[in-house]
């Protein structure tokens, strides 16, 4: 069940042009809005917890994931750090 309330302020234009919208899409204005701004935010979100690479970048990834390098001084040092943390924490 709808509860909350937003309000926003525009333009006589902007409203006008919402309102044909809605119309045009059998809704009345606020569930025009609502739902155009529910799909833009899931648009939004998804675009943002994805990530796009090319086909060089692709393969670039899967090969380091399939043949790891050998891990450097610095990156033992801090697993050698990091079990310490861990047991004495």
């Amino acid at each position: 069940m709808k509860q909350d309330r937003i309000e926003i302020r525009t333009s006589k234009n902007e409203r006008k042009q919402f309102e044909e919208a809605a119309c045009l899409s059998g809704m009345n204005l606020s569930e025009f809005l609502r739902r155009t701004a529910l799909e833009k935010s899931f648009e939004i979100i998804r675009k943002s917890n994805s990530i796009v690479l090319s086909n060089e970048d692709r393969d670039a990834f899967l090969n380091a994931l399939e043949n790891p390098p050998e891990p450097n001084k610095k990156l033992k040092q801090a697993l050698k750090h990091y079990k310490r943390l861990i047991n004495n924490g």
